[in-house]
């Protein structure tokens, strides 16, 4: 079958895929998982399918192919007939929950990756991520969004849209956001490690606790309104979002911390201290300690319910999530993982003057604006299931989780 007609079916074949709820914030809700939830294997071959019931118990499952002319399913084990694609549908005999796996049977074993077997699937394909994703392909499936209003002018159906990256010129194409980390779309120096698409794979938005609502007209991205109050920043109550199509003249929470970086950069001096006066908003003596900080460290700040950031990151010690403290200036200052992950750019390396400080790029500012796709992902404290589910390497012949597969599909030149 032509890689083409093979992407085609997987679009079709969206309606077909179907799950019991999704795992909610917590991981709550009995669902399945199933381990590689996306294979390749040779006609006459044999590949295995584990099942787990997740917050729940099953002592048997029921298997079905989509295909039995393509591939057939006996306990788990799914043997290729013929080339073509089909659903590997896994029902839980006790618990009801349901869930499927993806496989692709080709006329001979495989040597190389590609985007149409490989990596099409997992953005064309229903509850691939976590039960009850969204196929990716139902906010961006076309290089155009002014008259079809595929989101960000992106389209990660096809391997000519997904290279053109985000926001490209809607006319020419050219000049968009790579999503591989590659210097200009087009380029091939790809670097998976700092690409835009896998930091959205797999990067919560923060806070997260009890779950930011994803809006899918990102008007609450920039946080909620703000008002002052004897010359002190705080959010108007009940919380709003408006400043979205008027940020430079409706404050809001985060162009309140970008005021800050921002004056902080110009100060030339880190050592300054979270008591330094800044401007934001028509007000000229807000501070960090007085006007930012509560941002991170009280409850309700984002949004009704919010969790406080300090609940998971409040030292620079191992016991903090990421050795993270946003409870003071100098934790800011210090940033992640040991200060090897600034939180006020984005490199690897510790921050060493104001002049390294990027509010473009930071990690600050791509946490508390940047929705995880696709939308709803389960939050785990664990981080368990960042890299998304398992799949199949169809060249190494191994287990590899989904994020993994694309770094090495990148890895071998990114082959269409």
């Amino acid at each position: 079958m032509p890689k083409n007609k093979i992407v085609s079916c997987l679009l079709l074949g969206l309606m077909y895929m179907a799950c019991e709820g999704p795992a909610g914030t917590d991981g709550a809700g009995t669902y399945l998982t199933v381990s590689p939830a996306l294979a390749s294997v040779a006609a006459g071959s044999t590949v295995l399918i584990a099942v787990s019931t997740q917050n729940g118990e099953d002592n048997d499952y029921t298997w079905e192919s989509s295909d039995t002319d393509i591939a057939t399913v006996s306990n788990g084990t799914v043997t290729g007939i013929s080339e073509g694609t089909a659903f590997i549908s896994v029902k839980g005999q006790s618990s009801g929950a349901n869930t499927n796996a993806i496989v692709t049977v080709t006329n001979s074993t495989r040597s190389d990756y590609s985007f149409a077997l490989d990596i099409a699937p997992m953005m064309t394909s229903d509850n691939f991520w976590f039960p009850g994703a969204d196929a990716c392909t139902w906010c961006h499936y076309a290089n155009n969004e002014e008259e079809l209003h595929s989101k960000h002018v992106m389209d990660l159906g096809t391997y000519e849209g997904i290279m053109r990256g985000a926001d490209p010129d809607p006319d020419t194409y050219e000049d968009g956001h790579p999503l591989f980390g590659e210097t200009e779309t087009g380029d091939t120096d790809y670097d998976w490690s700092n690409a835009m698409l896998k930091s959205r794979l797999r990067n919560n938005r923060m806070p997260q606790a009890p779950a930011w609502e994803f809006w899918r007209d990102e008007s609450n991205r920039l946080g909620p309104d703000l008002e002052f109050v004897d010359g002190h920043a705080q959010p108007i109550r009940p919380i709003q979002y408006t400043s979205w199509d008027d940020p430079d003249n409706v404050p809001n929470a985060l162009g309140l911390v970008e005021a800050w970086v921002a004056d902080l950069k110009d100060g030339g001096d880190l050592n300054v201290g979270g008591d330094d006066p800044f401007s934001y908003g028509g007000e000229d003596n807000l501070t960090f300690n007085n006007d930012v900080l509560p941002f991170f460290t009280d409850g309700s700040m984002w949004f009704d319910g919010s969790t406080s950031c300090v609940e998971c990151h409040w030292g620079n010690i191992e016991e903090s999530y990421h050795l993270m403290d946003l409870s003071s200036y100098d934790g800011f200052i210090y940033g992640a993982d040991g200060g090897e992950h600034p939180v006020l750019n984005g490199t690897k390396t510790a921050l060493g003057s104001t002049d390294e400080i990027d509010w473009g790029s930071s990690r600050i500012k791509k946490r508390l604006r940047d929705n995880r796709m696709p939308p709803d992902a389960p939050f785990l404290l664990s981080e368990e299931n960042r890299d998304g589910p398992d799949v199949w390497d169809p060249v190494n012949g191994e287990i590899v989780t989904a994020v993994d597969l694309i770094g090495l599909w990148l890895e071998a030149g990114a082959s269409e």
